[in-house]
This record gives C-alpha cells, sequence and structure tokens, in this order.
C-alpha cells in the first residue's frame, strides 16, 4: 500500500508533468507571448541550488522551454519557468524576496554551468506562485515595491523582480485551460456535491490532454480529498495502487448520498461544543458579577462591625444595639460612613441614635 500523500507531494507530482506546466503557461500568458513558445520542447530541472556559502536551497519545481522566432522558427534559447508551489494560510510577504534568491541562485547555477545565450547573456525567468490559501493573496509582487523609494535618485540601483500568482480559490476558472481549470475547480470545491460533479467532468476533460499516470494522479487527489471528507479531519488511508479516475468518479457518486448523515452528526457535535462554549462564557460572567456582588456585601459586613465596635467603646455596649439594627438596614457605603463621623462627633447616645436616625 503506498503512503497517503499529503498537499505539497499531491501538487509537486502534478507539476512533475509537463502537460501540467504547458497548460500553466499557456493560462497565464498572454497569446502573443505564448507563440513564441515551442512547448513541447518543455524540460524539467534539478530543482537543488547550492549558493556560494555552499548551503542547499531547495525549489519546487524549475522547467525550460525552447523560445521561437517571431516568424516561427526556433531561436534556439530557453526561457525558464519557476514554479513555487505554497500551501499557507495567510499572505507571504516576503515572497517577492524568496523569489529573487531563487532566479539569482539558478541564474549562478546557469552561469557556472556556461549555460548563456550565444551573446553570453542569462536567459529569460518566469517565476509563477501557485496559492491554495483561505484569504486572498495581497502581498506585493515586485521586490521593487518592498524597498523604501523616498529617494528616487537611488532608484536605478535597486533590485527588480516580479513573479506571477494564480490564487486557486479565486481564480476564474472559464479563463484558464483545461488542466489548471480542473486544479482550480478542485480547490474551489465546497462541498461533497461539488467535487461529485467535478468528477463527473474531468474524465473528458482530461482525456485528450492528459497522459494515464497524470489521470491516475488527479483520481489520487481526489481520493485523499473524498477520504478527508469522510474523516473530517482525520488522517485518510493511502489510495489503492490501480486507482482510475473513472474508479474515482464512481466512488464519489456512490459515496455522496452517505455523506449528509455524518454532516449531521458533525453539526451536532459542533452545536454541543459551541454551547459548551457559551456556557463556560456565560459562567464566568456569571461568576464574575456573584464574586462582585459577594465582595460588595463581604466589605458592608465588615464596616458595619468596626462602627459598631467605635460606637460600644465611646458610647457603651447597651448603646449599640439600636445602632446595630439602623446598621443592618443600610447598603450604603457611603451612608455608613456618614454614621461613623457621626459616632465620632457626637456627644450623648441620645444625639447620635437621632442623627442615624435609629
Amino acid at each position: 500500500m503506498r503512503q497517503t500523500p499529503d498537499n505539497d507531494a499531491i501538487y509537486k507530482r502534478l507539476y512533475s508533468f509537463p502537460e501540467m506546466v504547458a497548460d500553466l503557461l499557456a493560462s497565464l500568458l498572454p497569446a502573443d507571448s505564448l507563440a513564441l513558445l515551442d512547448l513541447d520542447s518543455l524540460e524539467r530541472l534539478p530543482t537543488e541550488r547550492v549558493g556560494d556559502d555552499y548551503r542547499r536551497r531547495l525549489g519546487d519545481a524549475t522547467w525550460r522551454v525552447r523560445r521561437r522566432s517571431p516568424g516561427g522558427a526556433s531561436r534556439g534559447g530557453w526561457l525558464h519557468v519557476l514554479v513555487l508551489l505554497e500551501f499557507q494560510s495567510r499572505n507571504d510577504r516576503a515572497m517577492a524576496l524568496r523569489v529573487l534568491e531563487y532566479a539569482t541562485l539558478l541564474y549562478l547555477e546557469l552561469a557556472r554551468q556556461g549555460a548563456l545565450s550565444a551573446r553570453g547573456r542569462l536567459p529569460p525567468v518566469l517565476p509563477v506562485v501557485l496559492y491554495n490559501g483561505e484569504e486572498p493573496w495581497t502581498a506585493e509582487r515586485e521586490v521593487a515595491d518592498l524597498i523604501d523609494g523616498s529617494d528616487s535618485a537611488l532608484s536605478p540601483y535597486q533590485p527588480s523582480q516580479r513573479y506571477e500568482v494564480l490564487d486557486e480559490r479565486r481564480a476564474a476558472a472559464e479563463d484558464l485551460g483545461r488542466l489548471t481549470r480542473s486544479v482550480v475547480l478542485v480547490e474551489q470545491s465546497r462541498s461533497p456535491e461539488d467535487l461529485s460533479r467535478l468528477a463527473r467532468c474531468l474524465p473528458e476533460w482530461l482525456r485528450a490532454s492528459a497522459s494515464e499516470e497524470l489521470r491516475r494522479a488527479f483520481a489520487d487527489w481526489l481520493w485523499v480529498l473524498c477520504k478527508r471528507l469522510e474523516k473530517r479531519g482525520g488522517e485518510p488511508p493511502a489510495p489503492p495502487e490501480e486507482l482510475t479516475l473513472e474508479d474515482m468518479t464512481m466512488t464519489l457518486e456512490e459515496r455522496v448520498s452517505r455523506w449528509p448523515e455524518p454532516y449531521i452528526r458533525q453539526g451536532i457535535e459542533e452545536g454541543l461544543e459551541r454551547g459548551r462554549r457559551e456556557g463556560r462564557k456565560r459562567g464566568l460572567e456569571r461568576g464574575r458579577r456573584e464574586g462582585l456582588e459577594q465582595g460588595k456585601k463581604q466589605g458592608l459586613d465588615e464596616q458595619r462591625a468596626l462602627l459598631r465596635r467605635q460606637a460600644a467603646a465611646r458610647f457603651g455596649a447597651r448603646a449599640t444595639d439600636r445602632l446595630f439594627a439602623r446598621l443592618r438596614q443600610e447598603e450604603s457605603q457611603e451612608r455608613l460612613g456618614e454614621m461613623g463621623e457621626a459616632i465620632v462627633r457626637c456627644e450623648t447616645t441620645e444625639e447620635l441614635l437621632r442623627r442615624i436616625g435609629a
């Protein structure tokens, strides 16, 4: 049994196929730029780069493709495509710097190999970030935009490197090639029914433009998503060895009718958990209120006892009986304070009792 692939492994496998990269380029580039590329010449390059400090840095996928002359003949030059696969829940503000680092390491490697044009020039690069996070991608796409531009005289000396982003959760699928559209629509599926409808279309979409191995890669991806929906967060089992896209379509059709019950159970569990959280919150609020009330009551009792001791010391124990009855009726700390002042100022018991209204 094979190991269960994670998202990173699935994407790296999908974009190890030249037809996926060709479709990605066709989806991102304008027609006139695409016409200058010989997509049949796509060639994958090693992703390891060794900087001058001898530390290895790994890219996700690097390809090169032959460029044509405007008349259609091959010019012999290459366009290098850097595909950076990002799986994160938030924007990476430093992505432009990372892209600049990848491009620089690629250029250093090509210069070491002597892989330059006839005029000794470096080839152009096209950095692409595939992003499937929940939030829209808003990070700067040009490294120059990360640099303080207050001194325009220094602008010519600053690095410049731009990258392209395919924000899969928000891309307009109808504007993309079939393979890229398939990836985007899988990412945009929000329910088992969405995934089931998509699975019915995939075999037809992929039949003409995808190898059998690539179709199996899509089938494995759907299997993992299907099992995650069923498990709701648990680790899905590894896909079977010979899982075809048609098999996966039938599996989805069969299972989608059984999914509502687990969803209902999950809703009940989530409702109970939310109720428990709300109960804890309300309990804390009630506890705070009761604590304040209890503290206030305790403070009043202590203040009354102090006043009783003061009155007994000055007027005798007998004089405090009627005073204490009056103290127990008073709930205002301010009024108790006034009674304490009367105990100090009054000369006789009668004057004290009259003044405090006993």
